[in-house]
């Protein structure tokens, strides 16, 4: 659904809004009928819809009646008894469920006062612990008389300056909370783990060891076990237990995944080597030991096993050993020295395990420890080598940190290319395999990746577990370690609430199965939202992760925690006893009180990141109606924009936009753009939830574990063919990409993203043949890209951690910011750099004017590199300001020509020429809270905004202009050569890109609404040739009608205008069209529409994506009014036939070409062409 029907469904609502209580529909039976707020009559300048509204073309879904008040009754009473909420969302009937939504602080901190009550809480429970728990008869240290000195005000001070420096500082940090955040692999984090670290923090444990850690080690150990047990992993209670066949488990919460990952390939290292080690001890100290009998009659079982006695042992079985045998060489070693009771002091556990240790490569170094075993090397007609390691092209960057540190050296870290799905491809791997296998290289494990860091794709490990059968039938085995930082925690999902056991496949595949109904299917309260399944393929694998002999997963990721918090898993516990170090001062943990960081790479941590995740976990729960909830709740979102990217592409685009992940062979033919946006996008929520198929279709395409992964390039029209011809050259859609990028993301301190005017937030990376393989193949095909060129190709990521994407059409909003930045992009490509003309409604001839205007350019439908809608807020060089001052006249218009060449992204973007973080020349936020009681709405905008930046202090490049002013006449007076800053972005819109995605003209003028402290501003939004360019000063700043369920209202409102909002005047007569004039020439000349000074509007808040709020103002321009029309230059020299893309001449007549894009399938590789 394009912006404008969303409009006219939105505004159909709002039209029972303004009739007359007679008129409006009753009040549905569930809601209170007496409840009439918003219900309230208007005065004679009430909102009457236009005729014009009824002529064009109209939503096909029915409209719902609704006033606000209806709503807010309805969001208040509908369904309480279910545990439900059932609300409108433009229209749209949706189910909300509370429970997930409890979880997190929320998007615009919803949740403010249950984190407020919960912090003060722990901060009050800890004060108490310090006053009453621990001798509370000792002395206060800080007294009274200490508090009155000087010296403590000034240093209260200081803390609280210092808070509010901070705070400043941070609020120009990316909102990962936020909806508009879709491009990293972090979001909120849940309100338990924040309160449960806060918690913690004041009690300052370290992990280190018990005796710095009492009670967070524990929580620790306790989060440990409940992660081994999601994952399938046996956790019992004693130790005893443990048996080879069926080992208990072990784990620990390192810093992060790379730590974890590192540790993992420390530990397979260890392993690898492990029964040389035991050889090589035994050889050296039986007879010392008095364990000869021992040694002649210690066996393992080989890999077909069979019983082998280890001193009779070839090098290669050695190096082969079964996994779990190797790991519980040591075990079984005391069990036989226990059989032949043996009875030696020195035989007790310290001093074998220190002798077994002293013969290990870690303790002799890897030259020294393969000179010990030469001659056995030369017998078998081996080279002696640490082995090989294999993982996927895609794997996380920690693995060739892991190499080098281990001293494998990166030749031995093998990347094993990716297919098209960038899953490790197992063929290939097997070919590397058996050359290890002909040449007697030991292998020391493979890595499965578990959610890529750039694609989400889940390895295949359930056929890796088979191949490792395979070749331990051929003499060879390897570690296999599951890198699970990101899509670990999804294991959660197969898990039963009722009795924390994990669900066979069959069991998950066949619960809450969608059924066919008229109605939304009320589903219980642990179902909130939409959630979707995941695929067949990442289900699989899940069931296979108990057979893994490690995990990493992080708590910080897709555990929803904060940082840090990485998690490593063993499924054989006693594999912590190869990493064993014997610091002293830590050593003090016996039985189940043992030293965590006495096994792993971690020195110091913070136990409040191990209480974050026990209360997390606690609160949630490690089961599909916990955390398994959530995450298909996210990957229902992440389905969602797979199905946004694969429909985003129009017919008459400039570009081509292609998925990492293709949709499979079964869809491809029958889902085309227009299905998907039809039964996916525009669907109503219940009616997406009932329609199995489309719902099978978010299942079963797209990521893996929630990232979306695509490319973009660039095309041509090609007239002879009447097609496009896709950009061929890398280099060129690399750029393509940055200059998209730039727009989507945020990566340093200033200038702050309000002032960019960046929306959305995604992420990019590159893919490259050898790490990508089969994706990167298909990725260049499907783009066009030159097949000899073998370079890098650019590549956008999106990461749908939100769990509640479709709510408040979230998805639509970021589907209209990013084509809009796409045709900005393309506009950065081939615009031709131009002197830009710009024009100011600003008035500076009051002695009050402190250099700042707004300006927008001035736009023209046939010069493509000004096809835009663009304005700012500019800032002069202060040392000219006087000298424009003296130039300008009341009411004068102001017009300011750019004195280089330049393009229209360099203007609003800074091009290459920002300066980032600067200092700033003064200090800017003088402790102001001390100056404001900061309880008003007003004083926290203002204090936190960076609207009052000086021109020094703007991060953005000079640009030098003329300024002049224009008389009624059109004279050009009064000329200055001065500079400029660029200080917000308002409104940066390809005027393509509107043409494209709309039918047809708004339904009403359609203005963008701004404003600074002191007057606020209309300009027109052009939407199509022919169109107009209008200026005009409000006599005062609109202020919405309050609205009882809306704290704060006209206050945030001026936020918004401070950033832009857009406005309909529906009491316009001519409804969206333009008034062309009846001129004889051949110029297309649009005459001003507005006859009135006085109009009722109706405002977005949200920029015009059509899915926020919508508030009714009122605009008055008695005073000076209108500033600037522009009804004539816009539209001079237009010409259908230069633009063949979106035109095609039928009968000598130039048609509108978007009339094609109805059938336009998926596959962007298919031919456009019109014939």
């Amino acid at each position: 659904m394009d912006k404008h029907s969303l409009w006219r469904k939105a505004f159909s609502n709002f039209k029972t809004y303004f009739q007359s209580p007679e008129q409006r529909p009753q009040a549905p039976c569930a809601v209170d009928s007496t409840d009439t707020e918003g219900d309230t009559d208007m005065d004679n300048n009430s909102l009457t819809p236009p005729h014009s509204f009824h002529g064009r073309r109209k939503s096909t879904r029915k409209a719902k009646h609704m006033t606000w008040g209806r709503v807010r009754s309805h969001l208040l009473i509908s369904n309480k008894a279910r545990g439900t909420v059932e609300t409108f969302v433009d229209g749209d009937a949706q189910e909300i469920w509370p429970k997930s939504a409890a979880w997190f602080l929320g998007p615009k901190a919803e949740n403010s006062d249950l984190l407020g009550e919960l912090v003060k809480s722990a901060v009050d429970l800890h004060v108490e612990f310090r006053k009453f728990k621990y001798f509370p008869l000792d002395p206060n240290y800080v007294t009274s008389d200490i508090k009155e000195q000087k010296s403590f005000k000034e240093a209260e001070n200081n803390i609280r300056d210092g808070l509010e420096e901070l705070s400043s500082r941070l609020n120009n940090s990316v909102p990962f909370f936020n909806f508009r955040s879709q491009g990293h692999m972090l979001w909120d984090t849940t309100i338990a783990s924040n309160i449960g670290y806060i918690a913690a923090l004041f009690y300052n444990q370290n992990n280190v060891a018990s005796m710095a850690s009492g009670v967070t080690l524990q929580l620790e150990r306790e989060v440990s076990k409940e992660l081994c047990a999601m994952v399938g992993y046996n956790v019992y209670q004693d130790e005893k237990d443990h048996t080879t066949e069926n080992p208990g488990s072990w784990g620990h919460l390192p810093n992060g995944g790379t730590v974890a990952n590192l540790e993992a390939m420390w530990a397979a290292r260890c392993l690898k080597t492990n029964g040389l080690t035991f050889r090589k001890m035994l050889d050296e100290k039986s007879d010392k030991l008095g364990l000869r009998k021992v040694y002649d009659k210690f066996t393992f079982k080989n890999l077909k096993g069979e019983n082998v006695l280890l001193k009779k042992a070839s090098i290669w079985e050695l190096l082969n050993i079964p996994i779990d045998e190797a790991i519980d060489l040591f075990d079984s070693l005391l069990e036989n020295i226990k059989k032949e009771k043996i009875e030696n002091k020195d035989v007790d556990f310290d001093n074998l395990f220190t002798c077994v240790k002293n013969c290990t490569l870690e303790q002799v170094g890897a030259m020294d420890f393969f000179k010990m075993f030469k001659k056995e090397y030369k017998d078998a007609n081996m080279e002696p080598s640490m082995g090989k390691w294999f993982s996927p092209g895609t794997r996380h960057y920690s693995w060739d940190k892991g190499a080098n540190i281990l001293g494998l050296g990166r030749n031995n870290l093998v990347k094993v290319p990716v297919d098209q799905h960038s899953r490790m491809d197992l063929l290939k791997l097997e070919e590397e395999l058996h050359k290890c296998l002909d040449k007697k290289i030991p292998v020391i494990g493979v890595t499965a990746v578990f959610g890529s860091t750039q694609e989400g794709a889940v390895d295949d490990l359930e056929n890796l577990l088979k191949i490792r059968e395979e070749f331990e039938t051929k003499g060879l085995t390897f570690y296999i370690h599951v890198d699970g930082a990101w899509g670990g925690y999804f294991a959660s999902c197969i898990v039963k609430k009722d009795k924390l056991i994990r669900m066979r496949l069959s069991t998950y595949s066949s619960r809450n199965n969608v059924t066919r109904s008229p109605r939304p299917v009320r589903r219980k309260a642990c179902d909130q939202f939409l959630d979707a399944k995941l695929s067949a393929h990442f289900t699989t694998q899940l069931v296979c992760l108990s057979q893994a002999n490690s995990i990493t997963l992080d708590p910080h990721k897709s555990g929803f925690c904060p940082y840090p918090a990485g998690g490593l898993l063993y499924k054989n516990g006693n594999i912590r006893k190869f990493l064993a170090q014997t610091a002293a001062y830590v050593s003090h943990g016996t039985g189940k009180n043992d030293e965590i960081n006495l096994y792993g790479i971690d020195g110091s941590k913070p136990g409040a990141a191990s209480a974050g995740v026990w209360l997390s976990h606690k609160v949630i729960g490690l089961h599909n109606e916990g955390y398994g909830l959530l995450l298909q709740q996210c990957t229902f979102s992440a389905g969602v924009m797979y199905a946004l990217w694969c429909s985003m592409e129009r017919r008459q685009d400039p570009f081509s936009i292609v998925p990492g992940i293709p949709i499979k062979e079964n869809f491809k033919n029958i889902w085309t753009k227009s299905k998907i946006r039809s039964e996916i996008l525009e669907a109503e929520t219940g009616d997406l939830r009932t329609n199995e198929e489309a719902m099978k279709f978010i299942k079963e395409n797209g990521p893996d574990t929630l990232i979306n992964s695509l490319s973009i390039n660039i095309r041509y029209w090609d007239k002879k063919t009447n097609s496009w011809e896709n950009n061929k050259n890398v280099a060129k859609q690399k750029d393509f990409i940055n200059k998209f990028y730039k727009r989507c993301s945020h990566s340093y301190e200033k200038p702050s993203m309000v002032d960019r005017g960046i929306q959305v937030i995604l992420n990019s990376t590159i893919w490259t043949k050898n790490a990508n393989g089969g994706a990167y193949k298909y990725m260049k095909e499907a783009l066009g890209l030159d097949e000899k060129d073998d370079e890098s190709i650019g590549v956008i990521i999106n990461t749908s951690m939100s769990p509640w994407l479709r709510a408040q059409k979230t998805f639509k909003r970021i589907g209209l910011i990013i084509r809009n930045e796409m045709y900005n992009a393309y506009g950065a490509i081939h615009d031709e750099p131009q002197n830009l003309k710009l024009v100011s409604p600003n008035l500076t001839n009051s002695p009050e004017w402190s250099g700042s205007i707004f300006a927008e350019l001035e736009t023209s439908f046939s010069n493509p590199s000004l096809c835009y809608h663009a304005l700012g807020r500019f800032v002069f060089d202060s040392k000219d300001i006087k000298k424009i001052q003296e130039k300008s006249s009341c009411k004068l218009l102001m017009r300011i020509v750019t004195r280089e060449k330049m393009t229209v992204y360099d203007l609003m973007t800074g091009g290459d020429k920002e300066n980032i973080n600067q200092t700033p020349t003064q200090e800017r936020k003088p402790s102001s809270r001390k100056n404001f009681a900061m309880e008003n709405i007003k004083d926290k905008i203002e204090f936190y905004s960076d609207y009052d930046l000086h021109y020094q202090d703007i991060a953005m490049p000079e640009v030098s202009v003329t300024v002049s002013f224009e008389t009624k006449d059109g004279r050009i007076q009064g000329e200055v050569d001065t500079k400029m800053k660029l200080g917000r972005v308002l409104r940066y819109q390809h005027l393509g890109r509107d043409f494209v995605d709309e039918d047809d003209y708004p339904p009403s003028q359609e203005y963008f609404l701004y404003a600074d402290d002191k007057t606020a501003y209309l300009s027109h939004c052009p939407n199509r040739w022919p169109d107009f360019q209008q200026q005009i000063q409000l006599d005062q700043i609109p202020v919405p009608q309050a609205k009882a369920e809306v704290k704060n209202c006209p206050e945030l409102f001026q936020e918004a205008m401070k950033r832009g909002v857009v406005v309909y005047l529906p009491q316009c007569e001519t409804g969206g069209r333009p008034v062309l004039s009846r001129s004889k020439t051949k110029t297309t000349v649009c005459r001003d529409p507005l006859e009135s000074h006085f109009y009722n509007a109706l405002a977005w808040s949200d920029q015009g994506a059509f899915t926020g709020e919508m508030e009714q103002i009122t605009l008055k321009f008695y005073d000076v009014g209108k500033r600037w029309f522009n009804g004539k230059k816009t539209n001079a020299g237009y010409c259908k036939e230069d633009f063949p893309h979106l035109y095609k001449q039928e009968g000598g007549r130039w048609m509108d070409r978007r009339e094609d894009d109805s059938d336009y399938e998926v596959d962007s590789s298919d031919s456009d062409s019109d014939s």
